[in-house]
């Protein structure tokens, strides 16, 4: 289980890695600072249709990252679970006294 757990949090970063990366290389509607990180060159290495490209994989990878995350908690709950067993029998009970 550790083995996943490490494996999967590997992905996480390289997913949030690439979903900034993603995010900056878009062409922006507002002040155009996609510009100085890359967006012409995206359009210009991928084609015209490269903002299309980029919205579908940013999709892509960020239901991936939810889904990494989901599975992440999931582990890491039920590795934390505690059980019946791990209950001392003869635990002190406190009375009240009237």
């Amino acid at each position: 289980m550790e083995l996943l757990y490490t494996i999967l949090s590997i992905l996480l970063i390289i997913d949030g890695i690439l979903l900034v990366i993603l995010i900056l290389m878009q062409k922006t509607k507002g002040a155009e600072i996609g510009a100085v990180f890359g967006s012409g060159a995206a359009a210009a290495v991928l084609g015209a249709g490269a903002s299309n490209f980029l919205t579908k994989l940013t999709y892509w990878l960020g239901g991936i990252f939810l889904a990494i995350v989901l599975t992440l908690s999931l582990i890491d709950h039920y590795k934390h679970k505690p059980k019946f067993t791990d209950i001392p029998a003869n635990l002190p009970v406190k009375t009240e006294k009237k």
